[in-house]
Parts: structure tokens; sequence; C-alpha cells
């Protein structure tokens, strides 16, 4: 994975479909990049509730949904292992 990514950065994620063996891509915004203090996961929000996330050789997403409270924080639907890793690279 590409070390030179940083927060806001426009990307595009593709990885080996473990559902239909094809290559696919996400396109998204990076909200959370590997860092130099321990962080090894990607996060690109791919959607208003989607977020795709990459690790050094596996791709997942997390479904988001709105909390019933007034705390404004967001609740983790759902996850998805996606398929290996085969590229990220900057649009």
């Amino acid at each position: 994975m590409n070390t030179e990514i940083e927060l806001g950065d426009e990307i595009e994620v593709a990885y080996e479909s473990t559902r239909s063996g094809n290559t696919v891509s996400r396109t998204g915004t990076v909200v959370q990049a590997p860092e130099a203090n321990g962080k090894t996961v990607l996060f690109v929000e791919t959607d208003d509730t989607q977020l795709t996330g990459v690790t050094s050789d596996y791709v997942f997403s997390v479904s988001t949904t709105e909390s019933d409270t007034d705390d404004d924080d967001s609740r983790i639907q759902r996850t998805v292992s996606l398929g290996p890793l085969a590229s990220v690279r900057s649009r």
C-alpha cells in the first residue's frame, strides 16, 4: 500500500472480489491513513454510510447507520469481507 496517501486524498481501491472473482474498484476520500503512530488500516469514505477499509493485503466494507440518540454518533450496521487487495492509487 502507498504510504504517501494522506487524509482528504481521493483514491481508488481495487480488490479481487471473493463473490465474483473479478477485480472490482471503489473510489472515495481518505478519512484515516496509516501513520507512524501505529494505525495500520486505511479507511476510505465511499458513500455517506459506507467505509472501505484496507489492510496491507485485504479489503473490507463497513456500513454505518445514524444513531437514535442525541450524540450524533454513527453506529456500525455490518462489516463485509470483500477480497484480497489488488492496488491503491491516487485519483
